[in-house]
């Protein structure tokens, strides 16, 4: 039935986070090793029935969230407003007439699972308005001035999540509503609400947290565990009276030459090209993965691979800057920094790189666990000048980025 509907999904994330005090918007923190938004972000390009995504964020974000996203479903990355009613219509404003039902959804919720995505669709094609939720678990109380006036009848009472799904008109003609009359809502079903229209609940899932203060961190990790089969560590958990990592995104760069020399096999990005001449070095003298190596680490501030990888050290001599570069990513694990994207240039007037590139970009996207969108690669010569030129020897530079836990 919901199957021949196209779905487009709107994923809320322009918040600065002020309750979590962590430096930087909540969406950007990362459980266990992946941040918010990610996470919620992979579960509607894993789901077999949503079309186009668009992701909402703080016009300081937007750049880097493009950079952050590979998946052709993204269709765009849309700078948020001022509350977030105003962030969610600025999406809904671009997203084309030809869809027939939005699903939105709170980039601080990283937990919605691929089977209640699927039965919110189910519902809101069904019945055009549908909504997530839990039953409370707790006692609620009204009360005003410090004295409770009023204990309501907890079997009636559910705490609403996201996502909530709409047909694109009903949704379009509630957020103009609510803007003729000035109206602000918590949430995107009191706006359809308002228009004397139904909204159909769907059972949600007690995962399904948003993170919004440190102790969440704290029960999102625990959660992030469980799903992923791990156990964390008493010693990482994180306490009450922990103050939450903050982060930074750092550039790095790195250069490197070699000689040219008869004798050698020719190396560059993990890849063997066919050519008369190789590189000279203590190790297989892949220029451009030395480059990338260095990048990264300077990124890191960790130093370089001299310091890492001496060639004074046997154990290392024509050894595969492959099995280096694996090494390289172990300490930026260690050092809770994460790979935001590399581009990198091989300096050569011969061999021509160009049919070799996306071979090296399988091998380093392999050696660093990380999606091959994230590396670039190209290739030039110097026009016949300089060492390079005169085919003496191979250069290559990398710039990369980043994301630290400070």
């Amino acid at each position: 039935m919901y199957k021949n509907k196209k779905i487009a999904v709107i994923i809320a994330a322009a918040g600065s986070g002020n309750r979590m005090g962590s430096g930087i918007p909540k969406q950007y923190l990362e459980i266990m090793g992946k941040p918010v938004l990610t996470r919620a972000v992979e579960a509607f390009v894993q789901n077999a029935f949503t079309d186009e995504i668009y992701v909402v964020v703080h016009q300081d974000y937007v750049e880097i969230t493009k950079k952050e996203y590979c998946s052709s479903k993204i269709k765009q990355v849309v700078s948020g407003g001022g509350e977030r009613q105003d962030s969610v219509y600025a999406a809904l404003s671009v997203i084309p007439a030809d869809v027939d039902f939005v699903l939105v959804h709170d980039g601080a919720r990283p937990f919605v699972t691929n089977a209640s995505i699927d039965a919110l669709i189910e519902s809101t094609v069904v019945h055009r308005a549908a909504a997530m939720a839990v039953p409370v678990k707790d006692t609620i109380k009204a009360a005003e001035e410090e004295i409770f006036t009023k204990t309501l009848d907890r079997s009636r009472l559910y705490a609403i999540q996201t996502p909530q799904g709409f047909h694109r008109n009903l949704l379009i003609t509630a957020y103009q509503k609510a803007f003729a009359e000035n109206f602000y809502g918590t949430d995107d079903a009191v706006l359809v609400e308002k228009l004397g229209e139904k909204v159909y609940l769907v059972k949600g899932d007690y995962n399904n947290i948003k993170i919004t203060t440190k102790e969440d961190v704290a029960v999102g990790e625990a959660i992030a565990a469980t799903q992923s089969g791990q156990t964390i560590p008493a010693g990482q958990r994180r306490s009450e009276h922990q103050p939450l990592p903050a982060e930074e995104l750092r550039t790095g760069t790195g250069f490197d030459v070699h000689r040219l020399v008869e004798d050698r096999k020719l190396i560059l990005g993990g890849v063997e090209l066919p050519f008369e001449k190789g590189l000279l070095g203590h190790s297989d003298a892949d220029v451009l993965l030395h480059a990338i190596m260095d990048a990264l680490l300077g990124a890191a501030a960790l130093g370089d691979i001299g310091v890492h990888f001496s060639d004074k050290d046997e154990s290392y001599r024509n050894i595969s800057s492959l099995l280096l570069l694996k090494k390289v990513k172990e300490l930026l694990d260690q050092n809770d920094c994460r790979i935001v994207n590399i581009d990198a240039t091989v300096i050569a007037q011969r061999p021509k790189v160009a049919p070799y590139i996306q071979a090296m970009i399988r091998s380093i996207s392999e050696a660093l666990g990380v999606e091959e969108c994230r590396i670039n690669i190209k290739g030039t010569t110097t026009e016949t000048l300089g060492f390079c030129g005169r085919e003496e020897g191979i250069a290559a530079q990398a710039s990369v980025l980043i994301r630290r836990c400070q």
